[in-house]
């Protein structure tokens, strides 16, 4: 497999030199040096190796908590915590495990799922379990693995921030290789688009080098960033968090629970009726097909990172379409563009409107509530009014944040 990058140049004194010969992805060579068991030994034990500054500057300083933590979906190669109390989930994975190449995004998407459900009183049990190995019969919690002391202002504040990010799924979810190649162009379609969750997404390369002495050299390259990989179903407005399966086959369809099968098929089946009725004005609106989760997304203007979503919220009886942009400082500074011309949208929209911010996203929503069952109770309802709103701000928003974009381009 060739490289887009050159192999380290080690320069003697003398001022000759020779270049590092990378190991192998794959065959018994391969095989010999490493492990993925390895890989994720040394990632745990050295956290600096992990270039999450590169990805997102607000995970940095993130400290290794425990490896192999069980979740529902399956055990966490290795779990680390911001002092902030943000989670950082790294997976690592071989070249040449070509099965786990085509699950591992699936499986820490799953991974990010089932922590958005915990709580801290979970997650610090779970650390527990997966410590046991480390710290013996008096395993280590998470307050006390991040060197937090017992019964202080700043577990309380630890203890609070983390339930918060959980909550909101406020993670760094990373993949990390020795070879990550293939693949990638068809990891950023699929997810790239869909809209945002709290949590950030990397690609990390990890290409090893034999030195002379018989160690190795780890050279960590970031392949995929946060603003050009996201995917999500989100329950926008409110506390509940569903993140779908990503590839959305019908043989993953076959393996869920009957349960799951019957949600999907009930959202796909209300969004396409909802998309039969939709009347766009605006002709260079794309519109994606029908969703088979919560949320169905219209992206705004190449370069705004924004998107216009119409959501069902059923576990807290709400419904309504909203605006919404990636978090970060573009995101940021379009909302407060639209945000001095509030009369004037607010107007032009004709419906009542709140505009939110938690100093990490914004939204400008327009939602209300439902008694008895979304779907069932309210279908028709429902549509119409969402392909009414969906068509509204499209009008009002695309061209706008069409004229911002291009202002600063």
């Amino acid at each position: 497999m060739t490289s887009a990058f050159p192999a380290p140049l080690i320069v003697r004194t003398d001022q000759s030199s020779f270049a590092l010969e990378r190991v192998p992805l794959t065959g018994p060579e391969a095989a010999g040096e490493y492990s993925e068991a390895w890989l994720q030994g040394l990632l745990y034990r050295h956290p600096q190796a992990l270039p999450i500054a590169e990805i997102d500057d607000s995970f940095s300083g993130a400290h290794p908590v425990c490896r192999e933590m069980e979740t529902p979906a399956g055990p966490i190669d290795a779990l680390f915590m911001t002092p902030s109390g943000r989670p950082v989930i790294v997976e690592a994975k071989l070249w040449r495990n070509p099965g786990a190449r085509r699950r591992v995004v699936a499986q820490i998407l799953d991974y990010a799922k089932e922590l958005s459900r915990w709580s801290y009183e979970t997650l610090d049990a779970a650390v527990r379990r997966a410590r046991r190995s480390e710290d013996g019969g008096n395993p280590k919690g998470l307050a006390e693995a991040m060197g937090i002391p017992p019964g202080s202002e700043q577990q309380a504040r630890f203890f609070d921030s983390v339930s918060q990010n959980l909550k909101r799924g406020d993670l760094l979810l990373l993949i990390v290789g020795d070879g990550i190649r293939e693949g990638v162009g068809t990891i950023t379609e699929f997810l790239e688009g869909h809209g945002s969750l709290h949590f950030t997404f990397g690609l990390v390369e990890m290409a090893i080098f034999r030195l002379p002495d018989g160690g190795h050299l780890v050279q960590p390259r970031v392949l995929a960033q946060s603003t050009i990989v996201r995917r999500i179903v989100v329950d926008l407005r409110h506390e509940s968090i569903e993140i779908a399966d990503p590839e959305g086959t019908e043989e993953q369809d076959a393996a869920a629970g009957p349960e799951s099968v019957a949600a999907r098929d009930a959202y796909h089946g209300f969004w396409s009726e909802f998309l039969a009725k939709l009347r766009l004005d605006n002709r260079e609106q794309p519109v994606r097909p029908a969703a088979k989760s919560t949320n169905q997304y219209f992206a705004m203007p190449k370069g705004s990172e924004a998107w216009v979503g119409a959501y069902l919220a059923q576990s807290f009886g709400r419904a309504g379409v909203y605006l919404t942009f990636s978090k970060g400082p573009i995101g940021d500074r379009l909302y407060a563009a639209l945000r001095d011309e509030r009369e004037e949208i607010e107007r032009a929209l004709g419906v009542p409107v709140e505009w939110e911010s938690d100093g990490r996203k914004n939204w400008i929503v327009s939602g209300q509530s439902y008694s008895g069952s979304l779907i069932e109770d309210h279908a028709q309802e429902l549509q119409a009014t969402m392909a009414d709103r969906v068509n509204r701000y499209v009008n009002v928003f695309r061209p706008r944040l069409q004229k911002l974009v291009e202002q600063v381009t």
